[in-house]
Order: structure tokens, then sequence, then C-alpha cells
């Protein structure tokens, strides 16, 4: 490999700085992208229909099983007022007392009967009700799936671009440090890259400003700057500096 030249070395690492730069714009457009926070959004909703669905089904069910309970209870109950009718008229029972003991029995059972389908024809209209919630809610829940698709086909394409741009650009970078050849240059501002908050690389601001720290420097240090080959660092921030 051909040694950089003094002179093409500031440049070339300046030009990394700026594609880390760019890397580092790119990575924070990923991470505020509107189709990451569609996504999020249709993910929530998804979410809050299955678990609405789930509500309403585990109501649905245990209702159910309390009307077929009730079924049970009324064919049970139907069963033993015939059986009473039927000692009625069966001509077994000649005692008075004891006809009348059966016929209060049957009214009884007959009111409580009478309570007991009117209890289950309201609880049929709420399962009618629930079962009709449960409809709109399976619809809600389709309707959030579909929307939750689209919005991560769209996110998947926007954060593929993005990548592919990063992947670009990282490849160009990637060169670069191979260009210059000197791994320990290379650790050099990787390090002041994690130190420095994303900033390794500045050039002179007005000719006597460091761009990262602002500081001044002295008419000696920048007559050095000016007139020497070579790689400087600024004293107070330690960043690389170049013309």
């Amino acid at each position: 490999m051909v040694e950089m030249r003094p002179s093409m070395i500031g440049e070339t690492l300046y030009r990394i700085q700026q594609l880390d730069s760019e890397i580092s714009s790119l990575r924070l457009r990923i991470d505020s992208l509107p189709g990451k926070h569609r996504l999020e959004e249709t993910e929530r909703e998804r979410q809050s229909a299955e678990e609405n669905l789930s509500a309403l089904e585990k109501e649905l069910h245990e209702l159910e099983l309390k009307q077929d309970k009730l079924d049970g209870e009324l064919e049970i109950l139907s069963e033993k007022i015939a059986t009473e009718e039927n000692k009625l008229v069966s001509g077994t029972v000649m005692n008075p007392k004891e006809l009348s003991a059966i016929q209060a029995e049957i009214l009884y059972l007959r009111r409580k009967r009478d309570e007991m389908e009117t209890e289950d024809l309201i609880m049929l209209d709420e399962i009618d009700n629930l079962k009709e919630k449960v409809m709109e809610e399976k619809a809600r829940l389709e309707s959030a799936k579909e929307r939750e698709r689209l919005a991560k086909e769209s996110y998947k394409k926007e954060l593929a671009e993005l990548e592919q741009k990063i992947a670009s650009i990282q490849r160009e970078r990637d060169d670069l440090k191979e260009e210059l050849g000197d791994p320990e240059l290379v650790e050099t501002y990787e390090k002041l890259l994690k130190d420095k908050g994303g900033i390794a690389v500045v050039k002179m601001e007005g000719g006597r400003n460091c761009g990262g720290c602002r500081i001044e420097f002295t008419r000696t240090q920048i007559d050095r700057f000016q007139h020497e080959e070579g790689i400087f660092r600024c004293e107070y921030c330690r960043r690389i500096l170049v013309k």
C-alpha cells in the first residue's frame, strides 16, 4: 500500500468524521421514523382489541355456563312439577290435607319456575348482546391487524432504505480507514469519537479557535498549525485538528 501523504491524512480523517456524522444522523432518523411510531400505535391498537376480545369471550363463556346450569335446573324443576301433578290426579292420594299440601307445592314450584324462566330469558338477551359485541370486537381486531400489517410493511421499507444508505457510507468509511494505513491513528480516532460525543475531528474556526471546544489558540500555536505538517490535537479538548 502506498503511504498517504501527511497533507492527505488530515483530509481523510475529516472525511471519515463527516461520514460518521452522517451515519449518526441517519440512525437518529431511524429512531424517529414516523413509520416506527405508527407501527407502535397500531401494535397498541391490536393489543387493545385482543385484550377486549379476550375479556368479552371470557364473559360470554361464563354467562353461557350459567345459562346452561339454569336450563338444567329448570328441567329438573319441570320434572318435579310433573311428578307432583301426577300425584294430584292419580287418585293415589286421598287425604285432603296431603292433597292441599301437594297443590301448594305445585303452586310454589310453578312460581319458582316462572321466576327462573324470566331470569333465563334475560340471560339469553345478555348472551345475544355479548355475542354481538364479540363479533364487533373481532371485526375491530381484524381491522387493527390489517393496519398493523400495512404499517409494518411501510416501516420496513423506510428502514431498509436508511440501512442501505448507512451500509454504503460504512463501506466508504472502512475503505478510507484502510487507506490511512495507520491502525494506531485509527484507534485514537475511534476512542475520541466515543469520548467526545461523536466529534473527533474538527477544523480551526476563524483561523484561531478550536472547532470542538471553541478555545482560542495562541499566535505560536496557530503559526505551528498553519506551517507544519502532521496530525495536530487541541491541547484542551484533545480533538484532532485539520486544516
